[in-house]
């Protein structure tokens, strides 16, 4: 053979060398690579299961998850409950946003501890809730250790109206905000049962996306719109205060508000009202109520002169009989704070600003929860 045949065959054969040897490791290394891979998917489907099979078990435990409004507000009275001096009567005002914007609680409990008579007043407003939601909260209340010695219930009065489709509030209501119970239980009341199971079906099956605005609405709320973050129940007043974000409104503002709040709720005085399964769900809180011993004071919040306008004479006729047929029945007390505010102090025509809600506030706590302190500690020798 030539030197330039060796030559080449010995530059050929160093050029193949590594290839070659690069060839009889591919098998091995592949083998490995396969593993690995199998490993990690199935360590990363693994860690996804737990974790769903864990936010699923939470949210049978904890509303904090599953309703973070609820679980919120609850976490934030028992709070309270503990700081507060033993043997402090609890006193509640369950009801809508109207409730959440309106009531200044930590003021009541503030004058309360300076009338002598110390308690633990708390907010538990919460947006689109009616009788429905009212009778679920309170029965968590209740289940959860927070039995109120006076529940102040706000009323607002379009939603006890009889609608073809089913209660107002069941376009708000969810069924991953509830338990199965709790679904089995508002079937009495007309509500879209099938489509609440759906919805909790899916959420116990594939809880971190169903939950998902909850989760991130918590962990990082400034990522999404203030409407999917589900933080009404993390307001930064320990009584659970919702106080509007602004002093005052311009009227341009306020007209809006007001536009949006009529088309709302004025096709609602066109059908039956009071009537229909909101009023068997308020006459069924008030019978718990009744046979757990707990005082009830059933009150209409402000509205502006524009809402007060939306409801035909008829439906004022029946709406006074209706609540002095409750008062009667069930011994609870009523009050119709409708025109207790002037208009310039809402933030549409039934939210009120924070002027607007200290003055209703102090109304309240003189007309009603002040004296039921000094009643009940008179009574108890205090």
């Amino acid at each position: 053979m030539a030197a330039r045949d060796v030559k080449l065959t010995y530059l050929t054969f160093d050029w193949l060398k590594p290839l070659l040897a690069k060839r009889s490791r591919t098998p091995v290394a592949r083998g490995f690579a396969r593993r690995g891979a199998v490993i990690a998917v199935v360590a990363g489907v693994l860690a996804f299961v737990v974790i769903q099979a864990a936010l699923s078990g939470a949210s049978v435990v904890t509303h904090l998850i599953a309703d973070p409004v609820y679980g919120d507000k609850e976490r934030r009275l028992k709070r309270l409950e503990r700081a507060a001096p033993v043997g402090a009567p609890r006193v509640i005002l369950l009801g809508t946003s109207r409730t959440g914007y309106g009531f200044v609680a930590g003021r009541v409990q503030a004058a309360a501890t300076e009338a002598g008579s110390p308690a633990v007043v708390f907010n538990f407003g919460v947006p689109g809730a009616g009788p429905i939601t009212h009778l679920i909260y309170l029965k968590r209340l209740l289940a959860d250790g927070h039995r109120p010695d006076l529940l102040i219930l706000e009323v607002l009065p379009p939603l006890l109206v009889e609608l073809p489709d089913g209660p107002f509030e069941a376009r708000m209501l969810k069924g991953d905000l509830l338990t199965r119970g709790e679904i089995k239980a508002v079937d009495r009341y007309a509500m879209p049962t099938e489509r609440l199971r759906r919805q909790w079906r899916d959420a116990a099956l594939s809880p971190l996306y169903e939950h998902r605005f909850k989760l991130v609405g918590r962990i990082f709320p400034s990522a999404l719109p203030w409407q999917l973050r589900y933080d009404w129940g993390r307001t930064p007043d320990p009584n659970g205060w919702n106080a509007s974000d602004v002093e005052t409104v311009g009227d341009e503002q306020r007209q809006k508000g007001i536009a949006g709040a009529t088309a709302e709720y004025r096709d609602l005085f066109k059908h039956e009202l009071p009537a229909g399964p909101s009023v068997t769900a308020l006459r069924d809180l008030l019978t718990l109520c009744r046979n757990e011993h707990i005082p009830v004071a059933l009150v209409v919040l402000p509205e502006a002169t524009t809402f007060r306008a939306l409801y035909p004479a008829s439906v004022e006729s029946k709406l006074v009989r209706f609540f002095a047929e409750l008062t009667a029945e069930f011994g609870c007390s009523f009050t119709d704070a409708r025109t207790w505010i002037t208009d310039d102090v809402f933030l549409d025509n039934h939210h009120l600003l924070r002027t607007g809600a200290t003055t209703f506030t102090d109304r309240l706590a003189g007309d009603v929860i002040l004296p039921f302190l000094r009643t009940r500690n008179s009574r108890e020798g205090r």
